[in-house]
């Protein structure tokens, strides 16, 4: 059994039709349920924490507290 961690390649990332066919297994994967690929999953967790770092970068960090008074506001 093979217990290394894949990562995800970053071209893997920037292939539109990858990213395509991982949101197509995710979306099947929410419809119709079953294991998603490990690989699939592994490059969504990469996309995310790309789009995190991103957000991070141009908006800071906010905190617990300043979080909840926005939903406060929306309420």
């Amino acid at each position: 059994m093979n217990t290394t961690t894949r990562t995800a390649e970053p071209a893997d990332l920037d292939d539109p039709a990858v990213a395509e066919a991982d949101a197509a297994a995710v979306l099947e994967r929410l419809t119709v349920g079953g294991p998603l690929d490990p690989a699939v999953a592994g490059r969504v967790r990469a996309r995310a924490e790309r789009v995190t770092d991103g957000v991070r970068q141009t908006r800071g960090v906010i905190d617990d507290a300043a979080f909840q008074s926005l939903l406060d506001d929306e309420a």
